[in-house]
């Protein structure tokens, strides 16, 4: 059996998930990493992406993270995340709904700032991976 480590996960409104873990996968800004136990310290931005939380049992367990940190210390991992949601959390309408504004807003894009439009393709990205996490497939939806 693979050595565990505890990992909490947390927004702003709530704690997702606080267990024992063997493994995560998240995507840093410098690129997908996986964490096992007695990985050296760290402390990253993240971007959105969906995480893979393997649990002591071989459960696997994924969730979106929309952006955040994650800090890996001695005594665990903490992912301190600007949103969170596991598929059952998902409102798939509302997910497509952000993601029809998003690709209006880039495609309308005259005028716009470059932060906007980065803001925009952020909120394309985290509508899309709330998507898939969901069971959507993404070649068959319009726009």
């Amino acid at each position: 059996m693979a050595t565990s480590y505890h990992l909490r996960v947390v927004t702003p409104e709530r704690v997702i998930m606080d267990q024992e873990t063997t493994e995560i996968i998240v995507r840093t800004t410098e690129g997908e990493i996986g964490i096992l136990a007695h990985h050296m310290q760290i402390i990253s931005p993240l971007v959105p992406h969906i995480m893979t939380i393997y649990d002591v049992d071989g459960q696997t367990t994924q969730l979106t993270v929309a952006g955040g940190f994650i800090e890996v210390r001695d005594e665990g991992v903490t992912v301190l995340a600007d949103a969170a949601e596991t598929a059952d959390q998902i409102d798939v309408a509302r997910a497509q709904r952000a993601r029809e504004r998003a690709l209006e807003m880039i495609n309308g894009a005259h005028g716009q700032t470059e932060v906007d439009l980065a803001r925009a393709q952020r909120a394309v990205t985290r509508a899309e991976n709330r998507l898939k996490l969901a069971g959507l497939d993404l070649q068959n939806l319009t726009h």
